[in-house]
């Protein structure tokens, strides 16, 4: 099947291939894009299998996504992906595709308790199948490409839809079915939920990126107006000052992101950063003791860096920033001894299960239930962030041992 794929390189073969595919029942479905490598990440490849043909899009050469959007937006045509999240946020980034009917084997396959849950290991376990990892992090921007690029490609879609017959079996025989099919639903309906769309366009040819002026990549010189810190790991526990220097390195490195068209950590790593906050040089003396720097750091990056640091240490100091921290309720005794018991149960019941706690419930839903303590299973209809398969599955035993019963 793979070895015969097609290749779709224009508007007319899409629209063609399309007809065909709104006879299917079910479609897999996978995304290439080039994050690793530009600012703007954008999809270049969208490859489909049927049970018998894989067609691979070029993104890239026909430019306009629209006859697949009623394809996706189907409720007829299941949708099969492994790790969807990604690309049904691109898809609708770049295209304003929503993709509904939605069924993803990396979910699927938590909720049978596998232990590892990428593509490459479940297809090992189960078919024999090696995946080869060669263009796991290719450039897929970069034109032209080659066929054994467009097989690698073709291949992440050809064992999906055995895949699928696969795990829906085993869901079924466990009465997890639903489940999986609401976490689905939910997914499909989030990864779109408040997403800005963003038009895309083609890069001219000899180039990797757009020159439009239209292109977001021209218009935008300021990140958005959100701080930087907030989204650093470890931001939490510095002081004030601190902050102030990491939100200027971070402006810094992501305005070179912007000019260079390339990800952030491809500019210079959060460790490097970490480091810079942490030592405060002031001059290229001190800069250049700073262990890991990356080679061409001091040529490219000093001046700015050092800059961005004295910004920072000069902010005054009714100025400086802050994390906010929400401010934890007193301690209700009665509330943390319901949660107690909840999380014992959570433990016991994903024993008997053989899959991961935090599928049977969450961390922020435990809570909720100890605070709410519904007198009854109706009383589970209220509860924020509770699916409707857990409050079948599970809704007798949380409210008998919310209330000391079990």
């Amino acid at each position: 099947m793979v070895a015969g794929f097609q290749f779709i390189q224009t508007l007319p073969e899409l629209k063609s291939i399309t007809k065909q595919l709104d006879g299917e029942e079910i479609l897999a479905v996978d995304v290439e894009a080039d994050s690793l490598y530009h600012y703007l990440p954008k999809v270049c490849l969208v490859q489909i299998s049927t049970n018998q043909h894989t067609f691979v899009i070029d993104t890239l050469a026909v430019q306009k996504m629209d006859p697949l959007r009623p394809l996706f937006a189907s409720h007829k045509i299941k949708k099969v992906f492994h790790g969807a999240d990604y690309d049904i946020r691109s898809l609708f980034r770049d295209y304003a595709i929503r993709v509904n009917h939605v069924f993803d084997t990396m979910i699927a396959s938590q909720f049978l308790g596998e232990k590892e849950v990428d593509l490459a290991a479940i297809l090992k376990k189960r078919f024999g199948v090696i995946l080869n990892k060669k263009y796991q992090r290719a450039n897929w921007s970069k034109r032209p490409l080659s066929h054994e690029m467009l097989f690698y490609a073709a291949h992440d879609t050809a064992y999906l839809l055995r895949l699928y017959r696969e795990l829906e079996r085993e869901l079924k025989s466990k009465g997890r079915l639903g489940w999986v099919e609401e976490e689905c639903n939910r997914l499909s309906i989030e990864c779109t939920l408040g997403g800005k769309v963003r038009l895309s366009c083609v890069p001219a040819k000899g180039q990797n990126h757009c020159s439009s002026p239209d292109h977001p990549m021209s218009t935008r010189t300021e990140p958005e107006n959100t701080p930087l810190f907030k989204r650093f790991k470890g931001a939490g526990k510095m002081a004030p000052r601190d902050l102030a220097i990491l939100e200027n390195l971070l402006l810094f490195r992501e305005r070179r992101a912007v000019q260079q068209d390339r990800p952030p950590f491809k500019v210079f790593g959060n460790h490097v950063i970490k480091e810079l906050v942490t030592t405060k040089p002031t001059d290229h003396v001190a800069l250049r003791e700073i262990p890991g720097l990356p080679a061409d750091f001091m040529k490219r990056y000093a001046r700015g860096a050092l800059k961005a640091i004295q910004r920072g240490l000069a902010l005054p100091a009714d100025r400086l920033p802050s994390f906010a921290k929400a401010k934890r309720p007193p301690q209700n005794p009665k509330k943390q001894a319901r949660l107690k018991r909840l999380k014992a149960w959570r433990e016991l019941k994903a024993s008997q299960l053989e899959i991961q706690p935090g599928l049977v419930c969450n961390n922020a839903l435990l809570d909720t239930l100890a605070e709410a303590n519904p007198k009854d299973v109706d009383g589970l209809k209220a509860i924020a962030g509770m699916k409707t398969w857990q409050r079948d599955s599970f809704g007798q035993e949380l409210v008998n041992v919310l209330h000391g019963r079990l």
